[in-house]
Parts: C-alpha cells; sequence; structure tokens
C-alpha cells in the first residue's frame, strides 16, 4: 500500500470506464495522452452490469431509472478505484446543469425559459446527478468531490446571461473558455466534441442489453398486475 501511494502521488491519474470500445473510452484516453496522465481504464460488461444493480438500488435509495442507469458503471469503477488505496476522486458533476448542457436545451423556446431549466436542474442536483454521485462512490467509501458545484463557480456563471449559454453547441461558455489553440488544454475534437449521454457513452450495448433483461425477468402477467400498485410504465421501472 505505501508503495502504491507514493506512485500515485507522484503525478495526476485519470480514470474511465466502459464496454470495450466504447466512445468514451476512446476519448478519455485521448484527453489523457495528451495532458500526460496515468491513465486507469476499467472494461466492464453488461454482465457485471447487471449483477450488481440489486446492490446498487440498496446504496443508491432510489427507483429512479435514468439514475440507476448512470450509476451502474460509476459503482463499478468506484470500486475499483477504491482497490488502488485512493480516498478522493474530482468528478464533474453540475456542468451540464449550470450550462445547459443537455441536448433537450436546443429546444428551449427562448433565453428565459432555458435559465429556468438551467435553474430547475441545478436545485434538483440532489436528487439525481448528485445522489447518483455521493452514494456510486461512497458505497466503497470513496469521496467524490465536485468542483463546478463550488459556490463561487456558482456565483459566477448562473448570473451569465442565458443569450450567451443558448448556442447550438451545448455547455459553449466553458468549452470556450478553454479554447485557446496557442496553447492548448484539450485535443481541439475533444473540445468540441457532441455532448453524449454518460448511458450512451460506456457502450450503446449496455441500455439495450439491460432494457432486454427487464423485459425477460418479468412477466406481461406480472407488470399488468403491479404497474399500477407502483405506478410504473415500463418493466425496467
Amino acid at each position: 500500500i505505501k508503495e502504491n501511494s507514493n506512485v500515485f502521488s507522484k503525478n495526476l491519474h485519470s480514470f474511465s470506464i466502459g464496454l470495450t470500445g466504447s466512445p468514451d473510452l476512446i476519448a478519455a484516453k485521448k484527453v489523457a495522452d495528451f495532458l500526460g496522465c496515468t491513465h486507469h481504464e476499467l472494461n466492464f460488461t453488461v454482465q457485471d452490469g447487471i449483477d450488481c444493480i440489486k446492490d446498487l438500488i440498496y446504496y443508491l435509495e432510489t427507483y429512479d431509472v435514468t439514475t440507476i442507469r448512470a450509476s451502474t458503471p460509476m459503482f463499478l469503477l468506484s470500486r475499483k478505484i477504491k482497490s488502488y488505496g485512493i480516498k478522493m476522486v474530482l468528478s464533474g458533476e453540475g456542468a451540464d446543469e449550470i450550462f445547459g448542457g443537455y441536448l433537450y436545451f436546443h429546444k428551449a423556446p427562448n433565453s428565459e425559459e432555458f435559465h429556468s431549466e438551467c435553474v430547475k436542474r441545478v436545485n434538483d442536483l440532489n436528487k439525481f446527478d448528485c445522489l447518483r454521485a455521493n452514494k456510486s462512490t461512497m458505497a466503497w467509501g470513496l469521496e467524490a468531490r465536485v468542483p463546478f458545484l463550488d459556490k463561487r463557480f456558482l456565483e459566477l456563471c448562473m448570473p451569465i446571461h442565458p443569450n450567451n449559454k443558448l448556442t447550438k453547441m451545448e455547455k459553449y461558455v466553458l468549452r470556450k473558455s478553454f479554447d485557446t489553440p496557442e496553447d492548448p488544454y484539450l485535443p481541439q475534437d475533444i473540445l468540441w466534441r457532441q455532448k453524449e449521454l454518460f448511458t450512451d457513452g460506456v457502450g450503446y450495448n449496455w441500455l439495450d442489453t439491460l432494457v432486454q433483461h427487464c423485459e425477460d425477468s418479468i412477466s406481461d402477467k406480472e407488470f399488468e398486475e403491479n404497474k399500477y400498485i407502483y405506478d410504473v410504465k415500463n418493466k425496467e421501472e
């Protein structure tokens, strides 16, 4: 353990997870190589994800479908990071909410609605993304810190006029602040890469196979008998 601690203290380490060949693994490796990080890549299988869902729901204390979908790879990665003896990581929660980074924000009818949705999403972070990040990591005793949600950063960025955020490129203000070709922080194709759902980025088969697993696990009869009791719309819920 002492040897590991010495190694980890000498360089910035980065971590990513995905199915073999997933978009996020490829992009993360490119960024790590560009920045000179010591990079750690974890490949998981769909079955690995399915096998941990029962434990994951116990730790998350929620049945929210989207939260569980996205928490599964984060839960598996946290276990791996903790095995290195690492106690704290930085994670990027909050950026999409602050800057209107989700793809549906493009459909905002005007700047007022755009800003209102940003405020709502930031206020709800404790119910979804921050719940996921906090409980997926702390299940293994790993602490996730979220620099985008620093109060000073929020005080600076939330008042930015929504017209400067409401563009054809999600999180434009944040991306543009790092757009310095003469002394680049990131490769240009990564800096301007289109937003991708976390559940897609870790591998497109993950979501499709999870949904099919739920379809196969619950009979039509069982679903019809319980859908009104539990107020669910599909077998995954």
